[in-house]
């Protein structure tokens, strides 16, 4: 089944509260980008055609089971802030994902991360091999993210949906971590892969992926059909991560990154709201942009 007829036939569904199973197959389509101002002229001359090299990857490996019409779209950026010797690399990442929300015309931000501490060894005339049991800090690196990529876009079309790839994601970083490269350790205050997908699989963040389903599927989804239903859904879904946020670490890296991708939108779903103490309510769940909801609230006043 097409993802494109699956939503299509489902928000309906689900505004009626039956469950629909999640589309069959996936792919990622991902716009890869490379800066390489921090690294020798030598250095750039070996790595570029890393970009195109990194995208055909991408394109190449079908991540789901089948082709489908509507591939899951990404950008990742790679900026590169050293180089040692002829083939050993330091880099920023920025991983962004979306979707589309129904009947807008518009989409949805699934994923925005920031990963500053990947280290990878690169040759250009070494082709990149495929192997989800074997870690190589390149490509293991480049799976893991289309794993978390795949798993949040399913959570969103079925509740728990993207289980089967945040499993994944995390099989890659087990191995990724007996490495003992950066970037794959659980401890520490800063954004660790491992501790974010441990988190996402983790039992007290259950809570959680149901309120993304609920947000995007019967919200989002639904303002073009029932817009009061999906505002309340929406409120609901985030109330529910509230909940857990305040019995949890508040260096909880889901749902810290939950709100880093969602607060502009969230704050300017709510613009149209009958009741402007919305914004009250939604500094209570999350008080790290109380300042952009305090603007709307003003907007309001």
């Amino acid at each position: 089944m097409y993802r494109k007829r699956f939503l299509q036939c489902a928000v309906a569904l689900a505004l009626a509260a039956t469950a629909v199973p999640p589309a069959l197959g996936q792919q990622v389509e991902c716009a890869i980008t490379v800066n390489t101002e921090s690294v020798p002229t030598t250095n750039r001359d070996r790595v570029r055609d890393f970009a195109d090299v990194l995208t055909s990857y991408v394109s190449n490996h079908s991540y789901g089971a089948t082709e489908v019409e509507d591939k899951i779209t990404c950008m990742m950026n790679v900026f590169f802030t050293s180089a040692a010797g002829n083939n050993k690399y330091s880099a920023q990442v920025f991983l962004g994902s979306q979707r589309p929300v129904y009947k807008s015309g518009q989409n949805t931000a699934m994923l925005r991360l920031m990963d500053d501490s990947w280290e990878f060894s690169y040759m250009r005339e070494r082709p990149l091999d495929h192997n989800m049991y074997v870690f190589n800090d390149l490509t293991t690196f480049i799976d893991f993210y289309m794993m978390l990529v795949l798993g949040f876009d399913y959570d969103s079309y079925d509740e728990l949906g993207g289980t089967q790839y945040f499993q994944k994601a995390a099989d890659l970083s087990s191995l990724a971590a007996q490495s003992g490269q950066p970037g794959w350790q659980t401890t520490g205050s800063s954004y660790k892969r491992t501790r974010l997908v441990q988190e996402i699989l983790s039992g007290r963040m259950e809570p959680v992926r149901r309120a993304i389903y609920r947000y995007h599927f019967t919200g989002l989804d639904s303002l073009a059909i029932n817009r009061e239903r999906a505002w309340q859904n929406i409120l609901g879904a985030l109330e529910m991560i509230g909940r857990v946020r305040k019995t949890s670490d508040p260096q909880n890296l889901f749902i810290r990154s939950f709100f880093e991708t969602k607060y502009q939108e969230i704050a300017g779903l709510f613009a149209d709201y009958p009741d402007p103490g919305i914004y009250a309510k939604l500094i209570g769940i999350d008080t790290e942009h109380q300042q952009t909801y305090l603007e709307y609230m003003k907007k309001k006043e």
